[in-house]
């Protein structure tokens, strides 16, 4: 606990706190830390949108709710966004940044906004990560030397129930580059993963090539998806989302295979 009071430190010195809020574990630390450091001085910013999964901002909600800190919501129409309608090669640089700029117009005068960056973020592919640098957005997991398995550890101790949920990248992830990109084509990935996650399998993506589902399941949860009854019922459930076909790929997932 030593770091985790490092870090109520720094957010002390640095409040009040806005942070900006995915619901992810890392985001949700961070939320919580700014709770205990500020009480009523931090608030966390949650911005929806068509890329994002209408669950995860469910999930957000409730962190919020248990954590008992103040939460704004923004929206984000896909009409507003023509610049990633067919997904650019920085379309991650191009989204974070529109994210964090409306983050930044929403918050409170005074507040200092932040994101959950950790040190890994430092040596993994993360593009959205130039935008932090010029918007002069602060890290303050990173500042304190924070890695993922601490934030997962620490978020355990702290009975934060998002101590062991998976990553989760936006739905634009799921399509491949300079490819012309609807909402309706976001909402059917979005309502075939998450009918897959429904089957309990933790770690999926429906990466989306057309008509074609090609679906990536973590490495403990290949052999499952194999079975006979269960292939019968994905195909099902990727059928009724509107895909002509489902390939199961079989070196399973793989983060950025669509990069």
């Amino acid at each position: 606990m030593e770091r985790y009071q490092q870090l109520l430190y720094y957010l002390r010195q640095a409040g009040p706190i806005a942070v900006a809020f995915s619901g992810g574990v890392d985001s949700t630390l961070l939320l919580k830390a700014a709770h205990d450091a500020l009480g009523d001085q931090a608030v966390g910013i949650t911005v929806t949108g068509p890329m994002q999964f209408r669950r995860e901002l469910a999930e957000a909600r409730n962190l919020a709710a248990l954590i008992g800190v103040r939460q704004l919501e923004l929206r984000l129409d896909w009409s507003e966004l023509t610049d990633l309608h067919h997904n650019p090669d920085d379309r991650c640089y191009r989204c974070k940044r529109r994210l964090l700029m409306l983050c930044r117009d929403a918050i409170p005068s005074g507040y200092t906004l932040c994101d959950g960056s950790t040190i890994d973020d430092l040596h993994a592919h993360r593009p959205g990560r130039r935008a932090l640098a010029e918007l002069a957005i602060a890290s303050p997991l990173q500042a304190v030397g924070f890695a993922k398995d601490e934030v997962r550890s620490l978020s355990r101790q702290l009975g934060l129930p998002s101590w062991n949920k998976p990553a989760q990248s936006c739905l634009l992830t799921r399509f491949p580059h300079h490819t012309a990109i609807t909402e309706d084509d976001l909402h059917r990935v979005e309502t075939c993963e998450e009918a897959l996650h429904d089957l309990q399998f933790r770690v999926v993506r429906v990466r989306c090539t057309g008509d074609i589902a090609r679906l990536e399941f973590g490495a403990d949860e290949l052999a499952a998806a194999h079975t006979p009854a269960m292939q019968a019922t994905i195909q099902a459930v990727c059928a009724n989302a509107g895909f002509a076909q489902t390939v199961i790929e079989p070196s399973g997932y793989r983060s950025g295979s669509m990069d």
